[in-house]
């Protein structure tokens, strides 16, 4: 499970940068959360699930302190900001839920 909150976080910082990088256009960089799919999955039991359900409580509480912000830089005129919000917030959220979930399972 730790590996997937890696892989998420590590996607997350990527389209962060790329849509820094290259603008709309970096946007594609979101495809990559495909390959979360692939990853070797185990059977889980009920307290990693558990598990798994706090760290998305968490993590959607981060995503809206973040789409705060954003809203916050557009409303300051930042275009990038502006044309980009969806795909910076659902970034934002697969680094909340990398970050949480590596904390949330290493205190179990």
């Amino acid at each position: 499970m730790k590996r997937r909150f890696i892989y998420t976080l590590v996607i997350g910082i990527t389209i962060w940068i790329c849509i820094l990088a290259f603008g709309k256009a970096g946007g594609a960089s979101l495809a990559l959360m495909a390959v979360l799919a692939f990853i070797k999955k185990k059977k889980y039991d009920e307290r990693e699930y558990q598990l798994y359900y706090k760290t998305n409580n968490f993590a959607f509480s981060f995503m809206i302190v973040a789409m705060v912000i954003i809203n916050q830089l557009q409303i300051a005129g930042n275009v990038l900001m502006q044309e980009n919000w969806l795909i910076l917030s659902i970034s934002s959220f697969f680094i909340g839920q990398g970050i949480i979930g590596l904390i949330v399972f290493n205190r179990g």
